[in-house]
């Protein structure tokens, strides 16, 4: 089975998925706000590998918002 499909053995709680949510939210922001004024929005592939790396790090057991937001911001997307 994929590892990228969603099974009772690999879902994450909802608090979890809600915490994710507002990090990546968060990191988003911050990512376009460090871009500049006039640079165009982030692409749906940078936000994909940023959601995939924060689910990753939630699978893995990071449940820490600033450590959730710390690697999303060392995050080197375009």
């Amino acid at each position: 089975m994929p590892d990228n499909q969603i099974t009772t053995f690999n879902t994450l709680k909802p608090t979890m998925v809600r915490a994710i949510r507002e990090v990546f939210d968060d990191a988003v922001r911050e990512l376009e706000k460090q871009r500049g004024a006039g640079a165009p929005p982030l692409s749906d592939e940078a936000r994909a590998v940023l959601a995939r790396k924060l689910v990753e790090m939630a699978r893995h057991g990071e449940c820490s918002a600033e450590r959730l937001k710390s690697a999303a911001a060392s995050l080197n997307v375009s």
